[in-house]
């Protein structure tokens, strides 16, 4: 390819980037070249066409038509409008026109570009709104982007200057290196485009990377330009929040971290509050949010007294603060500092207030205590028979009045007064301040007597008796009890009384602090021990124990040692608590708690969970022998009797011991494992201990299954399916067994076998039987009322429901409640069952026989029924258990059996009903038997009550 050639088709190629219509021309004004979009224009081809044949030339203007008639290429860029000529695509169009000549390594000629023409007011003001817009964007204080898919279009400088870039630098570049994260740019874009695809406008947080590296918050607006087409681009509003997250995150620290209460509130209703504030009032912090401020108040008049105080002061545009006696949770009283300010001031009343509070109770304690003493020592001075003044460099700065009346002044006069004016003579003065300087250079009270004058000039003798305030400062300020002793032995025995007087005051007083020190002291340390201590036995709580095995754990991870977990039991402890009484189950305890810590070593910890069960820590064991020797000793020391009130107790424990870390790593399996060997100590025969196994996992899932099954009931977890019961002869569903399913949320769907004996072991089959038979009905009339056929129900009842002395109310309330024939009911009772309990057994089944319910006898073949007692019962069905029919087909005994049976309910005149049925071969041996009904998987699986109505219905088409 020559050169020429090569330019040519560069040029080309230039044209058909552009989107307008364009195309490029010689030097004579001829078109060699044009992009699509000119050719759909003007209707087909260009090449060789003289520019001037697509206009109108009576429409142009002199400068373009003589522009386009030239011969000569365009010295420089042109613009004009015109009008498309009669033969383009879109004649009479007005169009505009930009003329540009080629670089001069192209050759001579120009390009063409193109475009609509402005040709109309309204054009204008469109142009003009265009150039506002681009002012605005230039000066917005907004970061502002326009994206295409994984393209930054377009920014403004905001935009550019808020990640440290120029506007330039941003445009046409792949926006996921602006991400602090890149991996997190296409969940923000797929979460984006969900909203924009909607027509919604996009908001959100997230932090983009500056130049530098640093990291900023931002929050995002976003609006598409077209939902329809996500090509058409995408309009950001960005706004820099940096430095707003970080006064919220210090805000927030300063809240979490005050030692004051802090708490916001609009139109004194709580919108926001720190911990310390809810716990200053006994409440968490979620109970006081959208809380009126009225639960802080005793009475409805302090809480209006209060606002109408606080607003007042905050409309005069100063902070409001006072003390006041507010009411914790618990209605106990509390004085309480408190400062409030709005954060707007010119809407106080619908405005947020912020306000700061403080517990004062215990200043106030103090100083009321101070102010009391205070009291009562101006009372002693106001009323001392002696002279009391305080003296400083020689001058004298109080006194009391007996002070003043011993020298004959006012109240007051003496202050101020020379101290020396008091002597008779310097000599005398001089004497004195060298006796009181040695005494208290040598950290002495100073006592002595002399002779002053009063202000009368009598002269009178004056017991002395001085000493500074701070003995480390002699020089510094003193105080001074004077008293007339010219009656010496009057006034020493006034003196000494006066002095005892004060003395013991001043102890008393302070006996007094010491005592409220001592006695607060003690109770923090009981509530301590309290909170980690059991009550009744003083040992460690379930609390400490964690906090204990924690540290436990920690330190033989780091040791690279081991320790064993032993879980402690009391055996047939409920037994005597309830027959002997509390006190002798708690004297119980307390003793076992103390044989138990006299068992074990110092480094050892013994703690009680509660009840019956103790719990023993054992740190540093090298060998699982070692737990063998701690565990006789236990045994050993339980074994002796407990002596109480005349009687002689004997108690003895099961104990579960697991070891970490062979069985566990952490206080929750360790607690549970050995909680399970414990259980497995139990099964052994009690009074023994055993160590965990991976056996014992069973023992773990039916304790874990029991304790989940306890909220089964309530969260609605259980659920009946329906089994038919067919007709021998033409297998068509005669009645329907009830059965029980728990579909646990995360186990699935728990076999029976599992669950229904530890319901039956808890006691807990009592009331859900009881929803069983309840739901049963309701579905029965439901089906009724839906149009099917009335179809019996077989509900079983368990032996310990069977036996609770509220079954038969139970079942008549049900029948009444739900409105259900009675008739339609069957219930089947085991075989065992009915053997327990003769006469009470008799009488049960007889009131359910004589409300129209049907009765049957389940399991039949295992129980081991006397036939003299059995035909007492009001039973007309049996049921022969499904044992005797697995193996019908080969076992020559169990036909024998079945034979049996069948002869029996014949001479009983009793119906059969054959379980477990799953081959042709077993229905042919039973039909052959005389059998009349038959259940099992050959029939139907036990379905849902919803697939019950289509069962019904095929069956009775059939």
């Amino acid at each position: 390819m020559d050169l020429v050639t090569s330019k040519a088709a560069f040029v080309a190629e230039a044209l058909a980037l552009i989107a307008a219509p364009a195309c490029a021309c010689d030097a004579q004004g001829v078109v060699w070249a044009a992009n699509p979009a000119m050719v759909e224009l003007v209707g087909g081809p260009l090449e060789g066409r003289a520019l001037r044949e697509l206009f109108d030339m009576d429409a142009l203007t002199a400068p373009a038509a003589l522009a386009i008639a030239s011969s000569q290429t365009l010295a420089r860029e042109g613009r004009w409008e015109a009008v498309l000529a009669a033969g383009t695509a879109q004649p009479g169009r007005a169009v505009e026109v930009r003329a540009k000549p080629l670089p001069a390594a192209c050759g001579a000629g120009a390009t063409f570009v193109f475009g609509p023409a402005c040709r109309s007011e309204t054009d204008a003001d469109l142009r003009g709104t265009v150039l506002r817009q681009a002012t605005v964007l230039e000066h917005a204080p907004v970061g502002i982007v326009v994206t295409l898919p994984h393209l930054v279009r377009s920014c403004n400088p905001r935009m550019a200057a808020m990640l440290g870039y120029s506007a330039e630098e941003l445009t046409n570049i792949d926006p996921v290196g602006l991400f602090a994260v890149p991996g997190q740019y296409q969940g923000f874009i797929d979460a984006a485009v969900e909203v924009l695809s909607s027509g919604g406008l996009y908001e959100g947080e997230l932090q983009l990377r500056h130049r530098d590296g640093s990291l900023l918050w931002c929050r995002i607006s976003a609006k598409a330009v077209d939902v329809r087409a996500r090509e058409a681009g995408t309009v950001w509003i960005v706004e820099d929040i940096t430095a707003k997250r970080q006064a919220l995150t210090e805000i927030q620290a300063i809240m979490t971290n005050a030692d004051v209460g802090i708490f916001f509130t609009r139109e004194r209703v709580i919108t926001r509050c720190n911990g310390c504030f809810a716990a200053m009032f006994g409440y968490g912090e979620s109970e006081v949010l959208g809380r009126s401020t009225r639960m802080m108040y005793a009475d409805e008049q302090s809480w209006a007294e209060l606002g109408r105080h606080a607003y007042g002061v905050l409309a005069g545009g100063t902070s409001f603060r006072a003390e006041f006696v507010m009411v914790r949770k618990d209605g106990s009283p509390m004085w309480v500092g408190i400062m409030g300010y709005p954060v707007n001031p010119g809407a106080l009343g619908q405005g947020t207030m912020i306000w700061m509070i403080e517990d004062r109770s215990d200043r106030k304690l103090a100083e009321e205590s101070l102010r009391n003493a205070l009291m009562e020592n101006q009372a002693i001075l106001d009323n001392a028979v002696l002279g009391v003044a305080v003296v400083e460099h020689g001058r004298t700065l109080r006194c009391n009045r007996k002070m003043a009346e011993l020298f004959g002044c006012r109240d007051g006069a003496i202050a101020d007064q020379w101290v020396r004016d008091l002597y008779p003579d310097a000599e005398s003065w001089k004497a004195a301040r060298t006796r009181v300087d040695a005494d208290f250079l040598a950290g002495r009270v100073h006592t002595s007597e002399h002779r002053l004058v009063r202000r009368d000039g009598s002269g009178f003798w004056a017991r002395l008796s001085g000493r500074p305030f701070d003995l480390a400062r002699p020089e510094g300020r003193s105080v001074w009890l004077v008293d007339d002793v010219t009656a010496q032995h009057e006034a020493a025995e006034a003196l000494r009384r006066a002095r005892d007087e004060l003395e013991v005051r001043v102890q008393e007083r302070t006996a007094e602090l010491r005592a409220e020190v001592v006695e607060r002291r003690q109770a923090e340390a009981r509530v301590h021990h309290m909170a980690y201590h059991d009550a009744l036995t003083g040992l460690p709580n379930r609390a400490l124990l964690a906090e204990r095995l924690d540290r436990a754990l920690l330190a033989a991870r780091r040791d690279g040692r081991r320790l064993a977990l032993m879980f402690l039991d009391l055996d047939r402890f409920k037994t005597i608590n309830d027959s002997l009484g509390h006190a002798t189950g708690d004297h119980l305890l307390r003793e076992v708690a103390q044989r138990l810590c006299r068992v074990v070593r110092a480094s050892d910890t013994v703690a009680r969970l509660g009840g019956d069960e103790f719990v023993v820590l054992v740190p540093g064991v090298r060998a699982s022998e070692e737990c063998t020797l701690v565990g006789d000793k236990i045994l050993e020391a339980l074994a002796e009797p407990v002596r109480f009130e005349g009687r002689s107790l004997h108690i003895s424990t099961s104990i579960g011991i697991c070891l970490y870390p062979d069985d566990g790593i952490d206080v929750d399996s360790l607690m549970r494992k050995a909680d399970a060997a414990m259980y497995q100590a139990k099964a052994a025969g009690r009074n023994n201990y055993q160590f965990y196994s991976g056996r014992m996992d069973a023992a773990e899932r039916h304790f874990e299954l029991e304790t989940e099954l306890r909220g089964a009931l309530a969260r609605n977890e259980f659920a009946l399916v329906f089994q038919p019961i067919v007709a021998v002869a033409d297998r068509r569903p005669q009645s329907l067994e009830v059965l029980l399913r728990w579909r646990h949320p995360q186990r699935g769907l728990v076999a029976p076998d599992e669950f229904i004996p530890i319901l039956e072991e808890n006691g807990a089959i009592v009331a859900v039987g009881e929803w069983v038979i309840r739901r049963a009905c309701e579905q029965a009339v439901a089906w009724q009322r839906a149009g099917l056929r009335p179809v019996p129900l077989a509900i079983n009842l368990s032996a310990r429901q069977f036996m609770h002395r509220g079954l038969v109310e139970s079942i008549r309330a049900i029948v009444e409640e739900t409105g259900i024939d009675p008739g339609l009911l069957e219930f089947e009772i085991t075989e065992t069952a009915l053997m327990q309990h003769g006469g009470q057994t008799l009488e049960t089944l007889g009131q359910i026989f004589r409300m129209g319910i049907r009765l049957s006898i389940d399991d039949f073949g295992t129980g081991y029924s006397s036939l003299a007692y059995l035909k007492r019962f009001p039973v007309r069905k049996i049921k022969i258990d499904r044992a005797f029919v697995r193996e019908l087909e080969t076992s020559g005994e169990d036909q024998a059996i079945v034979a049996a049976i069948m002869a029996l309910a014949g001479s009983l005149q009793m119906a059969v009903v054959a379980e477990g049925v799953e081959t042709e071969g077993q229905l042919a041996l039973l039909r052959g038997c005389g059998c009349q009904y038959a259940q099992g998987y050959l029939f139907a699986r036990p379905v849902a009550d919803g697939v019950v109505a289509a069962l019904l219905e095929t069956a009775g088409a059939a």
